[in-house]
């Protein structure tokens, strides 16, 4: 009787791991709940993400943001993210979309504020979860992200002048919309 209950508590504490692992990939929802995408179900490659590349703009976080994409290459795409407010630029993200060599899809970005000054320590890193035509989410490999940084994302383009970045932040509440155009 003694053995088997101890079987059944390393029975136990292994499936507790495993599933504790799954964080490693992100979290399943936001802190509000709502649950993020799981896996692709097909092999994505970066190319279908080229819809993304281009110079967008928008109004968000009391000023003007930008955000422009190269195209596919190399296996990867590159870009930038800018924050004007009050005629003063006041923070930047480097970004990269960048397929390893086991096929996933990965989000690389790191935040700088005037004067190169970084916000982390460390780059923030989203794999790709799910992609639905013009849709994809992103979600943190890490088990906790950093304060201020998104639990997970989609950027979504519903007509070729449009990008729409939906922002799950690892504070809860409702997300952040941020609504772009082609410039």
């Amino acid at each position: 009787m003694r053995r088997h209950a101890a079987a059944v508590a390393i029975a136990l504490s292994v499936i507790a791991h495993l599933a504790g692992a799954g964080g490693a990939m992100g979290q399943d929802a936001d802190p509000a709940g709502r649950a993020v995408p799981a896996a692709p179900t097909r092999a994505i490659d970066l190319e279908d993400l080229a819809w993304i590349a281009g110079h967008w703009g928008g109004d968000a976080f009391g000023g003007q943001i930008e955000e422009a994409w190269f195209s596919p290459a190399g296996r990867s795409m590159s870009g930038s993210f800018r924050l004007v407010r009050d005629d003063l630029a006041v923070m930047y993200e480097l970004l990269l979309l960048e397929q390893d060599d086991d096929g996933e899809i990965y989000y690389r970005f790191k935040h700088v504020s005037r004067g190169w000054v970084p916000w982390e320590e460390t780059r923030l890193e989203y794999r790709l979860t799910a992609l639905e035509g013009r849709q994809a989410t992103f979600r943190s490999t890490a088990e906790a992200p950093p304060p201020n940084a998104p639990w997970w994302f989609t950027y979504e383009s519903p007509a070729g002048d449009k990008l729409l970045v939906t922002i799950h932040g690892s504070g809860g509440g409702d997300p952040t919309v941020l609504s772009m155009t082609r410039r």
